[in-house]
């Protein structure tokens, strides 16, 4: 027998839809303040009582239009009401809709246990007051047996009023001023795209209030415009118009040229014809550089710190879908347009970090077809269009940072030439120029004493010479920084020369050096049976023999691996085996144990280079190691870690010792050229004075590893080991 049947809700559902579904109580106030924003509100007031009591209340008051009896009915009370997608623009200004999914309202029930909504529309005739017990849904009950009362008041001010009592969570004042602070930045602090609606919105402004006393201290993004961003020196645009087709440029350069509109397509940057987006349009971004070395042209001393720390804490690309910020995007670590990995891995040597850009993209759609936020509210779902954005906004910041890095005269990147030393000269010249202009500024200064626009320009002409000054001052000192470095590097050169031909000849001697020196030992301790003394010292040249040899050995066959000029990937996995196996025996030889962990079947290919570059990184840390040990009374243990970080498209690798350590205030520069924290030794000093560096293996390997585009720092240690070098390669096709 066929029967009928419908779907039956319970009521518990609301848990679903508040307390479960919005994660965080800071993000459900900002969803109770968006409603207010979609009500054409122009003041919001937001207010904590008796925090930290059993009788804590919040209340959120707006001015907007208010809702009439049908709009509470048919609406508020409506689950997923289609309201806001039938109608995605407010009636009175036209903002585009904060919210669209009609859940947004059980964002009370997060909150708190209770709910009072009070609102007056203008042409009712009365105040309507909702109450609601969230705590009277439970499981097990139908939705619809839930009793909600409307009261009907006398009227009042046009608004609406939400009242919450029994507060979910407490409020920490850091949690209120973090929730004010997103509050004020849902709105973009300047414009971006030209304004398509000429009624005019006065504004919308929130307050947040805890028993009367005003939460204003806190520096909002808003106030960059006036505080940092017209000291910065570079305007970068992008949009993308309704058909897709994307477009960029430099509108303001403090260091060269600016450039016109120019068409791209992050798959083909060098097409002049590029192709339009299938999904992305009607996007603008307005992006602000920062060059954070003090060589900000036109930047007063007197901000130049303040514009460091803002960059520092507030530096980043953030999103804003129809007027409204969208978190997490632009939030400090949050890199969600690879800024930060392309600058630490060194693909771009242009300051194009988060740190150095404070920009807005703005995306239009006010329907929610090609942009839609997660239910949670954090974040936009992984759509097409918006994965287009991602590549587009980082391809057009790379390549503008690109460009200006080449205005400033230096190399773009690692394979790229090195800057014109025209540039210095004509930087001196600017100079002359310059304290010639300063000087014919005074005495025009002191001709008309009394002018006071003679008097500015003197001013500025001074602090103009000033400022090239100091540049002219960096450049000096970048040159000679640059001459010592051509000099070492040719230092190195010859000895690397002189080394390999020093083992290619011993390479070849040994075998029959060995061989007859084996039976040299054996007749030599026949000969003394008891003598202690003289077997100890046969042992010790032994060890000696097959330190000079293995290391002989692995030395020649690095060498003739660099022969070969070609680079491609190396095995990761198969260096490490090599280098395990090569010098084992010359460990050994110093009560030292190698342990090698690589995985069986993933030979981790690095990007290409040469194979002798990681065996010179693998036989620095392992010289440095074993003098680290004979500088303490541990047992000697080397572990060698290879493996792959997937997520980060890196092959990495782990050098630990059980030596001295680094302390943690040289971390830092232990990688420097010639830092070392002792003088050379005398030839005839015991071993452990030798057990010093003279400053070059690790500047070494810091070269060989940020030319490939890696990293090298000091990493944890795993238990058992103090010390753990770390050397983070990109993988082959990351």
């Amino acid at each position: 027998m066929n029967s009928v049947r419908t779907f039956r809700t319970d009521a518990a559902i609301i848990a679903r839809l508040g307390r479960q579904l919005v994660a965080k109580q800071e993000t459900a106030l900002i969803e109770l303040v968006k409603n207010a924003y979609d009500a054409d509100a122009t003041e919001v007031e937001v207010v904590f009582e008796n925090r930290g009591s059993v009788h804590a209340s919040l209340e959120i008051q707006d001015n907007g239009l208010g809702m009439s009896r049908a709009e509470l009915e048919d609406g508020f009370l409506l689950l997923a009401s289609e309201n806001k997608v039938s109608n995605p623009k407010s009636n009175l200004y036209r903002r585009p809709r904060a919210g669209r999914k009609g859940i947004g309202r059980f964002s009370t029930q997060r909150l708190g246990d209770r709910m009072v909504l009070s609102t007056f529309s203008e042409g009712e005739p009365h105040t309507l007051e909702l109450t609601v017990d969230w705590t009277e849904f439970k499981p097990g009950r139908k939705l619809e047996e839930v009793p909600i009362t409307i009261a009907e008041l006398p009227p009042s001010l046009r608004g609406t009023r939400i009242r919450i009592e029994g507060l979910a969570d407490g409020w920490s004042t850091s949690q209120i001023r973090a929730c004010w602070r997103g509050v004020l930045a849902l709105q973009q602090p300047f414009p971006v795209a030209p304004a398509i609606d000429p009624r005019e919105d006065p504004g919308f402004k929130v307050r947040f209030l805890e028993d009367g006393s005003l939460y204003d201290d806190v520096v909002v993004v808003a106030d960059m415009q006036s505080e940092v961003l017209n000291y910065l020196p570079v305007v970068v645009e992008m949009q993308v118009d309704g058909d897709g087709n994307a477009s960029w440029r430099i509108s303001k350069n403090a260091f060269g040229e600016t450039r016109p509109w120019r068409a791209i397509h992050h798959s083909q940057r060098s097409s002049r014809e590029p192709p339009p987006y299938g999904a992305l349009r009607d996007v603008h971004m307005k992006a602000y550089h920062a060059i954070l070395l003090g060589q900000n042209i036109g930047l007063p001393a007197v901000v130049q710190s303040r514009v460091r720390e803002v960059m520092r804490n507030e530096g980043g690309i953030r999103l804003y879908r129809n007027g409204f910020r969208v978190t997490p995007y632009g939030e400090p670590e949050d890199d969600w347009l690879g800024l930060d990995e392309a600058y630490g891995q060194r693909n771009a040597l242009a300051p194009i970090a988060n740190r150095n850009w404070f920009g807005i993209i703005e995306v239009r759609d006010t329907e929610g077809k090609i942009f839609d936020e997660h239910t949670s509210r954090e974040g936009l779902i992984d759509t097409p269009a918006f994965r287009e954005l991602r590549e587009l906004a980082s391809a057009v910041l790379i390549s503008a940072g690109s460009e200006i890095q080449s205005d400033r005269g230096r190399k773009v990147t690692t394979s790229s030439k090195s800057p014109d030393p025209e540039k210095s000269i004509a930087l001196s010249e600017a100079r002359k120029a310059l304290r010639e202009a300063r000087e014919a500024a005074d005495r025009a200064v002191h001709e008309r004493k009394n002018d006071e626009s003679v008097r500015i320009v003197a001013q500025n002409a001074a602090r103009a010479e000033e400022l090239i000054s100091r540049e002219v001052e960096v450049l000096e000192t970048r040159r000679a920084q640059l001459a010592d470095e051509t000099a070492m590097l040719r230092l190195l050169s010859s000895i690397g020369m002189t080394t390999a031909e020093f083992s290619h000849e011993t390479g070849m001697a040994f075998e029959a050096f060995r061989l007859d020196l084996d039976p040299i030992f054996d007749v030599a301790l026949k000969a003394k049976p008891n003598d202690v003394a003289f077997a100890t010292q046969a042992d010790r040249a032994k060890k000696a023999l097959i330190r000079l040899d293995t290391l002989t050995a692995y030395l020649n066959s690095a060498i003739a691996s660099r022969a070969t000029r070609e680079i491609h990937p190396v095995s990761l996995s198969l260096a490490v085996e090599d280098f395990g196996r090569g010098l084992s025996a010359h460990a050994l030889t110093q009560s030292t144990v190698i342990e090698i962990d690589t995985p069986p079947l993933d030979a981790l290919h690095t990007e290409p280079m040469h194979e002798a570059e990681v065996a010179s990184v693998l036989l620095n840390f392992h010289t440095n190691a074993l003098k680290a040990m004979k500088r303490t009374s541990n047992s000697r243990k080397v572990l060698i870690v290879a493996d792959r970080l997937e997520n980060e498209g890196e092959v990495r690798l782990r050098f630990c010792d059980t030596g001295s350590g680094v302390r943690e205030e040289i971390r830092d520069r232990i990688f420097d050229a010639f830092f070392t924290t002792q003088h050379a030794p005398t030839a005839r000093a015991p071993d452990a004075a030798h057990a010093v560096g003279t400053g070059l293996g690790l500047w070494i390997v810091q070269q060989i590893v940020s030319n490939v585009g890696g990293r090298v720092f000091v990493g944890e240690p795993p238990a058992g080991y103090s010390t753990c070098m770390e050397v983070r390669f990109p993988a082959e096709n990351k």
